[in-house]
């Protein structure tokens, strides 16, 4: 994928981010800077820390002082309320199995996202019903635990974009998803961040996936190693 002219303030950075488990160092030193329109793809065996990247720079683990910054503010210093606004306004996280309430229908699961941050109910059903013509899952009553794996990951991207987040975070997006299914929920997930400004940070073990961002790193003993160079 080509690398897109990004905006040169970061919606991540990641400044020599470390964090240990007792005596176990999982990750040591990482650098990294994504900006808005930029998707960047980390792999790595399980156990090497990707998940705990995640949680860090979502903030449900407290990294040290100035090391993981979301949308201009420093993670370490928010607490409580602060943090939830902030992880509110800025991040959205979509999973391997969508984590979606499967006895809403999708447009219920989109506009919840809208109303549990104090949107109208009108206007989040109306923006949810837009978010979901736009991922390609229309005219449907069903619940979303009626609907096949790639509907549930494209409702998913539709309410991980309901908020306007500057991040979105993918953990192992297309893991449980059929051939045909992976390759459309990963196109629309790797169209996302040009067409809505936004970063997209995707963990996955899935080299095809993690070659559709512009930047591919690993995660080994600790630290992020490049794995692909932007045409």
């Amino acid at each position: 994928m080509v690398h897109p002219n990004v905006d040169a303030h970061p919606v991540l950075r990641l400044n020599g981010l470390s964090y240990s488990i007792g005596e176990r160092r999982l990750l040591n030193g990482v650098t990294l800077d994504l900006a808005s329109g930029e998707a960047v793809a980390v792999t790595g065996p399980s156990g090497s820390g990707k998940s705990t990247l995640l949680s860090l720079i979502l903030g449900l683990i407290t990294p040290n002082r100035d090391q993981v910054w979301v949308a201009g503010s420093d993670m370490s210093a928010l607490r409580g309320k602060r943090l939830a606004r902030h992880r509110a306004q800025h991040l959205s996280m979509v999973f391997q199995f969508g984590e979606l309430l499967p006895e809403l229908t999708p447009v219920e699961n989109v506009a919840l996202a809208g109303l549990l941050a104090g949107e109208p109910g009108r206007s989040a059903y109306e923006r949810a019903a837009g978010l979901l013509r736009e991922v390609g899952v229309t005219g449907t009553t069903a619940t979303t635990g009626e609907l096949s794996g790639g509907e549930r990951q494209r409702t998913a991207l539709a309410r991980a974009l309901m908020n306007r987040p500057s991040l979105i975070l993918a953990d192992e997006p297309t893991g449980s998803l059929d051939t045909a299914a992976r390759s459309s929920v990963a196109d629309l997930l790797f169209s996302l961040p040009q067409r809505w400004g936004c970063g997209l940070l995707v963990v996955t073990h899935d080299p095809s996936i993690a070659a559709r961002a512009h930047r591919h790193f690993s995660l080994r003993e600790g630290l992020l190693h490049d794995e692909q160079v932007a045409a």
